[in-house]
């Protein structure tokens, strides 16, 4: 039995000419589809996308001239609903009463549905 020694490579790896042949193929593979799409799919040049901001803009925007007279007259009209009995629906006989009321009317009657602790 003869042993040789000494490094070598296998005699069975690949060829270094295929690994550039792949590397090759998929540069061009890269560089021509991005060219080639338009060709394939012109459609979809057309297309607008439905997300796309118009083209003109729209009116601009209404300042308020008296910015805390406005918050002050809507937190009024806010507490005037919360704070007050009045009709919510007087068709289908329903009534809103003050947020306090039915805190109180719900800590008495309890929730329905649920166990009294």
């Amino acid at each position: 039995m003869t042993e040789q020694t000494g490094f070598d490579y296998e005699r069975t790896d690949i060829a270094s000419i295929g690994i550039a042949w792949i590397a090759g193929g998929l540069a061009t593979f890269i560089v021509v589809t991005p060219l080639l799409m338009p060709l394939i799919f012109p459609q979809t040049m057309k297309h607008k996308s439905p997300a796309a901001p118009p083209a003109s803009s729209a009116d601009t925007p209404r300042l308020e001239i008296a910015p805390r007279d406005n918050l002050e007259q809507f937190r009024r009209s806010e507490m005037q609903l919360t704070d007050t009995y009045g009709w919510s629906d007087r068709e289908h006989g329903r009534v809103r009463i003050p947020i306090a009321q039915a805190m109180q009317m719900l800590l008495h009657r309890g929730l329905a549905g649920w166990p009294s602790p």
